[in-house]
């Protein structure tokens, strides 16, 4: 199958970033998230309710005794809904563009579902009284409850601008700029509210998670370490030092944040999703997936998650568990191209190539700038004698990634099985330089330096293929032995 599971693995950790997770308004941890986990977003904004009764008071020594509004609120908070009701229909009878009582009226709305009516009751209450940051705090819940996160964006931003000390807003924020793959802004955000007020251990975190999606982790590791000097038993601050020792190529260094990141990791969906990312790079396959089976159990319905699930189980291997994952992913979010793939992958693995190529053509329509998804096509069109096609394919992922060595190597051997010697020769040896290990490359090369007659080059090969056999058999003798 020409590497397909090295394939399958490179694509997968690739793809994979910070964990996903719903942002909680109520939480003072939010802004780990992955691209694309505000999708569907369903948090009660009962949640900030907190916030809307704060401004109550302010206003009550202006409107008179023990108000209306006050037992509205008290009202909300219990949850009595027709109740509230029916005290604010009192208060804006004689009062109507009273600001307090029509932000109150947007959440009773909001909580019954209404959700163009509460955006209609907090937008007026902004119109009657723009400096109040707790009308723009309702809206920008409100926009992510309707999934309009750019709209969300913005009223965080007027109320920061309104009120620059709410370091609630200020996460949400930047999480939310994160989650928006705004990584720019992000930094800049949080780097320029450092400056002026000291910032929560969750907002360095974040920044640090924008650092590494930048591709800078001598930035994220300066922004891990901050967050741990402020909480020294953060499981996402060291999990994102491994991150960043792994993007640095710092194996054994990765391996101890991971290690120490062990005792650090509680129930928290997103951190275990994190530690099981973190533990997949490693190669650690069994904590990966032990972590994420269980961050599965309090997050049955994120698509994210069954995602890395379905990629821990092959890594077991267990070809039938994958498949399950990946297909409960697909039920969670039918577009995702990327879990389109990863169905593929595993249906073509277990030689169901009708079914596989049906996935993987699906994931190309969505995606078509993913190389993998035309190698797998490749691979299956080889299995199916459809010579031509293989070589389209192959032709195909090495355009949109010219140095994807198992791309030439199967490109290679396909020319090989035509009899085309010189395109063979070409693409195997460039596929070698790419991948020196690859012993069905080395193999494929003293094939067809035996067929033109070279004997000497065939037979280096061959001692390279053995050499390579050899120290393969060391690496799994030495695994074998550090098993407990």
């Amino acid at each position: 199958m020409f590497r397909a599971v090295e394939i399958f693995m490179e694509y997968a950790l690739f793809k994979s970033s910070v964990p996903p997770g719903l942002p909680s308004f109520a939480s003072a941890r939010l802004g780990r998230l992955q691209n694309a986990a505000l999708r569907t977003i369903a948090q009660p904004i009962i949640l900030i309710l907190a916030m809307i009764i704060a401004v109550v008071p302010q206003t009550l020594a202006q409107n008179g005794p023990q108000s209306s509004l006050e037992r509205a609120a008290g009202l909300i908070r219990d949850n009595r809904l027709q109740e509230a009701d029916l005290e604010l229909d009192q208060i804006l009878k004689t009062r109507p563009n009273d600001a307090d009582a029509l932000n109150l009226r947007g959440t009773i709305r909001a909580q019954q579902g209404k959700l163009n009516e509460a955006e209609m009751l907090f937008r007026r209450a902004a119109r009657v009284d723009a400096q109040k940051p707790g009308v723009h705090l309702n809206l920008a819940h409100l926009y992510l409850l309707k999934g309009e996160v750019q709209k969300t964006i913005s009223e965080l931003r007027e109320a920061l601008r309104l009120d620059a000390t709410n370091t609630d807003a200020a996460e949400r924020l930047a999480g939310l700029l994160l989650s928006e793959n705004q990584f720019d802004d992000c930094i800049s955000f949080v780097e320029r509210t450092k400056q002026s007020q000291p910032v929560s251990t969750g907002m360095l975190i974040t920044l640090g998670d924008a650092y590494l999606k930048k591709g800078n982790a001598d930035k994220a590791e300066e922004s891990y370490q901050q967050a741990l000097n402020g909480q020294s038993e953060s499981a996402d601050a060291v999990l994102g030092l491994a991150q960043a020792a792994q993007i640095k190529g710092q194996t054994q260094t990765a391996l101890l944040y991971l290690t120490r990141s062990k005792k650090l990791v509680a129930d928290s969906p997103s951190t275990l999703y994190r530690f099981a990312l973190v533990a997949l790079r490693a190669g650690d396959y069994e904590e990966a997936n032990a972590a994420i089976v269980q961050a599965v159990k309090s997050q049955p319905n994120d698509a994210n998650y069954f995602l890395l699930l379905g990629t821990t189980w092959l890594q077991k291997p267990d070809l039938f568990e994958a498949e399950k994952a990946f297909r409960r992913s697909l039920e969670l979010r039918p577009n995702s191209p990327q879990a389109q793939m990863s169905l593929g992958y595993t249906l073509l693995m277990q030689k169901q190539y009708p079914e596989a190529r049906l996935w993987l053509e699906k994931s190309v329509r969505q995606d078509p700038r993913t190389a993998e998804t035309f190698y797998y096509l490749g691979l299956i069109d080889v299995e199916q004698n459809d010579d031509e096609r293989a070589i389209k394919h192959f032709k195909k992922a090495l355009e949109l990634v010219p140095s994807f060595g198992h791309a030439h190597i199967a490109l290679g051997s396909t020319y090989l099985k035509l009899k085309d010697y010189s395109a063979a020769l070409k693409e195997l040896q460039t596929g070698v330089k790419l991948n020196p290990d690859d012993s069905k490359a080395h193999y494929k090369l003293a094939v067809l330096y035996a067929r033109i007659k070279d004997q000497q080059r065939a037979q280096e090969e061959m001692r390279i293929l053995e050499e390579l056999k050899s120290k393969n058999q060391s690496k799994a003798a030495d695994a074998s032995r550090e098993k407990p």
